[in-house]
């Protein structure tokens, strides 16, 4: 059992937690020894449901809800955090919603500020709530070691996706959202590192989740799709948990800065842009 528990007694917080790889990365963290923040905008069962499978992990659940685009509700989320748990050592910024579905010349502004406030404020909206902390738990706590940095000092990572490189028809605003959420983790990632704070960046490919819930439900239309990865199929949710995990534990301690594509190789098929 030991040899699962990479966050023994770690308190994360996991935006966007009530389904899909947010829930996902809220069950490994749980089943890896931390006590997880769950957070949602809508969908209060679901969830309910992760707080529960948390809970069935042997490790404590808070459930907040978040629109992670507002100030005052992030300002709030971290206040419950740390009244709850009196510290955090992980952020995974992993709400998001997808695009528009229309050409960038046909999108209103609400409609493209709608995407942008929550795909990129709400993670800077949060890493600067949580590097806050983290500085504050560094200096209470004393300097690290210079063979022990990056090692539990504090970790962000920020779910993307391969359309921070590869733009989509008619997902304009989403793909210009997340190509800066990736400069976004580079920026921290290289003002925090000497403080031993990791930021990286996770671009998971197709992942059956329910914002592909077509792909779920079409056989064939999952099949075309799954044609075009090289290792010939989707993925699903513990996929992107196994790399956050990794990327959150000592395992990623000589990690920052990154983008790490989970994509089944689908980037390989894609032309240099």
């Amino acid at each position: 059992m030991a040899n699962n528990l990479k966050l023994k007694d770690r308190v994360a917080i996991v935006t966007g937690a009530d389904s899909g790889i947010g829930q996902g990365i809220a069950i490994a963290f749980a089943k890896a020894g931390a006590d997880v923040v769950i957070t949602y905008r809508s969908d209060e069962d679901g969830a309910k449901e992760t707080a529960q499978r948390v809970s069935e992990a042997g490790r404590k659940a808070l459930v907040v809800r978040t629109d992670v685009g507002d100030e005052s509700q992030v300002q709030k989320l971290f206040d419950k955090t740390l009244s709850e748990f009196k510290r955090l050592d992980i952020l995974v910024n992993n709400a998001g919603m997808g695009g528009t579905g229309k050409p960038l010349h046909e999108s209103d502004f609400n409609e493209w500020e709608k995407v942008i406030r929550t795909n990129l404020h709400g993670p800077f909206l949060c890493s600067k709530l949580a590097a806050k902390q983290f500085l504050k738990q560094i200096e209470s706590e004393g300097k690290q070691s210079t063979e022990n940095r990056g090692k539990r000092s504090g970790n962000i990572v920020n779910i993307s996706s391969v359309h921070e490189e590869a733009p989509s028809v008619e997902q304009g605003a989403y793909t210009v959202s997340k190509a800066a959420l990736r400069n976004l983790t580079r920026a921290m990632a290289l003002e925090l590192a000497e403080y031993g704070i990791r930021v990286n960046d996770v671009s998971p490919g197709m992942i059956l989740t329910p914002m592909n819930q077509e792909s779920k439900d079409d056989p064939k239309k999952r099949q075309e799709q799954e044609a075009q990865i090289p290792l010939k199929r989707a993925g699903v949710p513990e996929d992107i948990a196994n790399m956050v995990l990794f990327l959150c534990s000592d395992d990623g301690s000589y990690c920052t800065g990154a983008s790490f594509f989970v994509d089944g190789g689908w980037m390989l098929t894609r032309p240099e842009v």
